[in-house]
């Protein structure tokens, strides 16, 4: 089988024992820097839709924070914890301060 494809470290040597512990670090790391990115581009995303709600809406801050208000009731009745109003409003932010991250590091849109 060819595994220069695969995600994850491989070497073959004398030890078993070694060889298998190279392969579920290098598995967990890449499956940690998955989750990583998809979290990061989910609350980006959140963030951005936040943002063009509030731009649809009445320009007041109020406006912005009722929103996120009832979208944090919403998604944590669905979802649970994670997207209390501190956490949307973060998302919120970091997609105010870095509106083009997604495109300027993969020269695409995350659309």
């Amino acid at each position: 089988m060819n595994t220069d494809s695969l995600p994850v470290s491989y070497s073959c040597s004398d030890d078993l024992l070694q060889d298998a512990r190279d392969i579920i670090d290098s598995s967990r790391e890449r499956a940690y820097q998955a989750v990583n990115e998809a979290l990061v581009r989910r609350n980006w995303l959140l963030g951005r839709r936040i943002a063009e709600e509030e731009l649809r809406g009445e320009a007041r801050a109020a406006y912005g924070l009722e929103i996120i208000k009832r979208l944090s009731k919403a998604l944590t009745k669905e979802y649970g914890k994670g997207f209390a109003k501190t956490n949307l409003y973060s998302f919120y932010q970091f997609y105010k301060l870095f509106p083009e991250i997604f495109h300027a590091a993969s020269g695409k849109s995350v659309e």
